[in-house]
């Protein structure tokens, strides 16, 4: 059984270029309970979502052209506006490079995942990204 999000607002941005990876990680957080699922096929579109909606979670692939994701991580935790820098991000990849995933560490990541993965092990770290998040953002401020 999958976790569910805590509340019915929940917006999450995917960025994705491999259609059928983007397609099951919509299912998967749709039947989540996500509010919407936002679709981003690379970085620099992504980091434009980011901007103008203000997502709970950004859920990225690491390697897209022209704009990976580790260029989108540093775009998000760089930006001025502490309700962009202070989103989580979790990234995925196919493959466990050790050096891909010390650069996102080094760059403020708060999750990782290896594809393939499995819906209920998702759902699990999705959600507990999510119920950390809260330490992220300064108090006062409004998500």
């Amino acid at each position: 059984m999958l976790e569910k999000f805590a509340g019915n607002d929940t917006i999450v941005l995917v960025v994705e270029d491999e259609e059928t990876t983007r397609d099951l990680v919509t299912r998967l957080l749709t039947a989540m309970g996500a509010a919407e699922v936002l679709i981003a096929e690379e970085g620099s579109q992504a980091l434009r979502l980011v901007c103008e909606r203000h997502p709970h979670i950004v859920i990225s692939d690491v390697e897209m052209k022209p704009v990976d994701g580790l260029a989108l991580l540093g775009g998000i935790r760089g930006s001025m506006d502490p309700q962009v820098s202070s989103i989580p991000v979790v990234m995925f990849t196919s493959t466990q490079q050790g050096e891909v995933a010390k650069r996102a560490k080094e760059l403020g990541v708060n999750g990782f995942l290896v594809k393939p993965f499995n819906p209920k092990g998702f759902s699990t770290h999705i959600r507990d990204v999510l119920e950390k998040k809260s330490f992220l953002i300064p108090p006062g401020s409004k998500k």
